[in-house]
Order: C-alpha cells, then structure tokens, then sequence
C-alpha cells in the first residue's frame, strides 16, 4: 500500500523527507503558505486514452479548459524534467493551449527533456501548442542538448509565437541544435513581437543565431513598435545571410526611420570610432553587393536619394568601361578634382546615328573666366563694349585680345580699361567690326578661400605610386586611389 505524506509541511512540527524516507512518489506538493498540488474533478476519469505513466496527468473535458496550468509569482509555473526519450512537459488540447504557464517574474513554462525528446511540447488544432506568459522573465523557456530547446510545427499559423511587453518573446538556448527551430507550411515558422524590447533573438556560436525556412512564406519574420525588428551579431561568420532561388533575398522596409544600417568593424576602446576588419586590416565595408550581371548595389527613392554616401571619401567608384554613367545633371558643391583630362562627348552634329564627338576642356592654373563678342565700331573708329552687371564682382586681372575683321587696324587698341562692367576700344576703321575677348580670374568668396595651387607635393603613403603607372610605363598595382577589386571564392560553374 501506498505510503502518503502528511497533510502539510506548514507547520513546523512537520519531520516528513521524502528522500530520507526512500520512497518513490508521483506527485509531491510543498508550499508554506499555499496548496503544493491540488486536484478537482466533477466525475471519475473514465478517459485512459489520456492516461499514462506520467508523473502529473491533467484531463479537461470543458470547451476552452486547460490539461495542467500552473501560476507561480516568483518561481516557474510548471516545470517538468523528463527521463529515458520522454518529454518534460507534454500537453495537448483540441481547441485551447497544451499547455500553459503564467508567471510573475519567473519562468512560465520550463521543461527539460532526455535524450532526443523536446524539453516542451504541445499539439494544438486550434490554439497555441505551448503558451507561455511571463511579467519579467521569458514566457517559454527552453533548453536542449542534442534536440531544439522549443520546436513549433504549425500547417497554417505559426509555429511558435512569442509576445513579451519588456523582455524577449521567446527565448532559446542550445548547446549543439538551434535555440527555437520553427517549420510551418502556411505561416510565419518564428514570429516574434515586441513592443519595446527584442521580438526574436538568437545567440549561437558555431551555427546560425536565427534560421529561417518557407516554401512560399516568411523564414523570419520581425516587427517591433520602437526598437528593433531583427538583430544579427555573430563574432567570426556572417552576421545575417538570406538565400533564396528566385525570389528576394531580404525585403526591407521602413516608413519613417532607416531601411538598412549596417556597420562593420570594431568600437575602439578610447574613441569608440568603429573600425572594420573583413578585407585590409581596418578597411572593410558596412555594406557589400556583389552580383554577376546586375547591380552590385541598387538604391531607388520616390522623393529623396537613390543612394547617399558620406566619408572620407563620400562616393568610390571603378569600372573596367566607365568608372560611373550618370544619366542625369550633376551637382558638384565642392572642387572637382580630374586625374586625366575632363572632356564633353555629344552625337556627332554630321553623323549623330554612326558617330560621337569628343572636345577636351581647356585648362588652366588660375580659375579663370572667358568672355568674348563682336562689336560694331563708330563713324571714328572707336565702340564701348558692355560686359554683365556682375562682371566687376567676379572678376579681376583682367586680359584683353583684339582682332579687326574685314581689314587690317594697326591703330586699334583698348582705350579704356574694364570699369563699371564695361570697356572701350578705338583706332580702328570707322564701321568696321572687332573680335573682342576678354578673361579674367575669379574674386569671388568661395574662390578665395579654395585656390589653386598647382604643384602639390605628394603624401608620404603616395610617394613612388601613380596616377596613371601605364603612361609611365609602370605596372597598374603602382597607381594611386585603385579600390581593390574583391575576390569571390564561389563562383559558379562556368562564369
């Protein structure tokens, strides 16, 4: 015959240890202030399909009743370890949760499970497998050696779902297999919302921290009110990989705030500067893209910039025909800086089917203006030539060149110099035409605080290296400013 405890450990008469007394039990309840396990039932179980050698059995007959529900305030609201290949907790329900936990601050549902079996699970047809609800702490919490610490297979919703006010919504911890595994036919395998904090979060150290896989819906899916959706840190591999066969990689989308952010390196203890580490020591990039035929990186803007860069050097760009092809106006707000010679390139006016025309600008060291016209001389050989009302704003050292038209002048010349935006010639033929030109070199602002010097020595990091190392009969490693070319160790078969 069964040996049962006392009524109550409460009291401190109480001497009962169920370990000194060597005896096997099935439950076991102890509380100081509070029922340790209590059971109710209308009718006599009848129902052995649902019973079996488990060490609490809960059967509920009721439309949307609960098999076994634990609330703790502080501790774990139901907590199973299980033996041999059996699960922890094991809960299953037509219509409500397998099973459910509830928990002020600690853990809602905690199971451990031997050999392959899950620490937690729950069948549902209608309703949540396993249902977790925590103030503080994890709504369901899941640890496993060798198996996923919580598996959630769903054909239509998803498989696990994890809502958490302050902390995570589901939270997974593996030492070999992943911290949650989600498969869903239809549905989201993982979905995690979070109004505040981490929807989904994954830690792993070998592995992936979050895998997803879907046949035709979302792998891994996360929305967050304030903070952020999906995180991704890993210290040696990839951060955050997406493959797919056909269709997106990743989508992202943002209303309001930034779409993608991405940064690479390391924060430096002094400075906190961040400091990339992938290609050349500290020289890797945030963001790479890399496709065969399309475009490395493609940024599209209803209303703003298609793609802005800021840096050192904002924008690098190199190509084996065009190093860039913009198809539209460019702004320039600083100095534009020519390696080689700066040239226009329009349809030829004579063949603008067969052929282009080429004209290189022409330069100078001085940021110097051309102005130039034809002006008709009076019945005494003499003309005032009008320049623009901003003329004598912009300009100063001023340069003349006359050329009479029609027939020689030897007497022409400037007979007053540019004042009040104009000029004026004389001894030439009365009724004659003269070719006018005139130059002069910037005054303006911005002009005086960025002028020209036109020999510069090199830096010390560029010394013995080239613009252009060919025309110097140089190799091509020895020029300057040559982004390196990145090197992609799985290129398909044939490309």
């Amino acid at each position: 015959m069964p040996i049962k405890p006392p009524d109550s450990r409460s009291g401190a008469g109480s001497t009962f240890d169920p370990v000194q007394e060597n005896l096997t039990y099935g439950v076991w309840g102890d509380s100081d202030t509070g029922a340790g396990v209590i059971g109710a039932g209308e009718e006599a179980m009848t129902d052995t399909a649902h019973a079996g050698p488990a060490g609490v059995v809960g059967v509920n007959k009721a439309t949307r009743g609960v098999g076994v529900e634990g609330f703790c305030a502080q501790g774990t609201g139901v907590l199973g370890v299980g033996g041999a290949d059996q699960p922890g907790v094991s809960g299953k329900a037509d219509t409500g949760a397998g099973v459910l936990g509830s928990s002020a601050h600690g853990v809602g549902v905690a199971g451990h499970g031997a050999g392959a079996s899950p620490g937690v699970s729950g069948q549902a047809d209608a309703g949540p497998g396993v249902s977790g609800q925590a103030d503080a702490g994890p709504g369901v919490l899941g640890t496993g050696t060798g198996a996923p610490g919580v598996q959630g297979i769903s054909t239509g919703n998803p498989g696990v779902a994890g809502s958490s006010p302050p902390g995570p919504g589901v939270s997974g911890i593996s030492t070999d297999g992943p911290g949650v595994f989600g498969d869903s036919g239809h549905g989201s395998g993982v979905l995690g919302m979070s109004a505040l904090g981490i929807g989904v979060e994954g830690t792993a150290d070998p592995g992936p921290a979050v895998s997803g896989s879907s046949p035709s819906g979302v792998g891994v899916f996360g929305t967050s009110v304030s903070g952020t959706a999906v995180g991704a840190t890993s210290t040696s591999g990839p951060a955050l990989t997406a493959t797919t066969g056909t269709g997106t990689g990743a989508s992202i989308y943002s209303s309001e705030g930034i779409a993608v952010s991405a940064f690479c390196g390391h924060p430096e203890p002094d400075t906190g500067e961040s400091i990339g580490f992938i290609d050349l020591p500290n020289n890797g990039p945030a963001v790479r893209g890399h496709s065969w035929f399309g475009a490395g990186v493609q940024g599209v803007s209803e209303s703003g910039a298609g793609v802005d860069a800021w840096g050192s050097t904002g924008l690098t760009a190199g190509g084996r025909t065009l190093g860039a092809d913009i198809s539209n106006n460019l702004r320039v707000n600083g100095v534009i800086v020519s390696a080689g010679s700066a040239r226009f390139v329009i349809d030829h006016p004579l063949d603008p089917a067969g052929n282009t025309l080429t004209h290189a600008f022409v330069a100078s060291p001085e940021q110097k203006n051309v102005y130039d016209g034809v002006a008709t001389l009076d019945d005494t050989g003499a003309a005032t030539v009008t320049l623009p009302d901003w003329f004598d704003a912009l300009n100063q050292d001023f340069r003349y060149q006359l050329t009479p038209i029609g027939a020689p002048a030897p007497g022409l010349h400037v007979d007053a110099e540019i004042s009040g935006n104009s000029f004026s010639v004389a001894g030439g033929t009365p009724g004659g035409k003269v070719s006018w030109q005139v130059t002069g070199i910037r005054l303006d602002k911005w002009a005086r605080a960025n002028p020209v010097t036109p020999v510069t020595a090199k830096p010390a990091d560029q010394r013995g290296r080239f613009l252009h190392p060919t025309a110097f009969d140089q190799p091509a490693e020895r020029g300057i400013g040559v982004p390196p070319v990145p090197v992609r160790t799985n290129r398909p078969e044939g490309v």
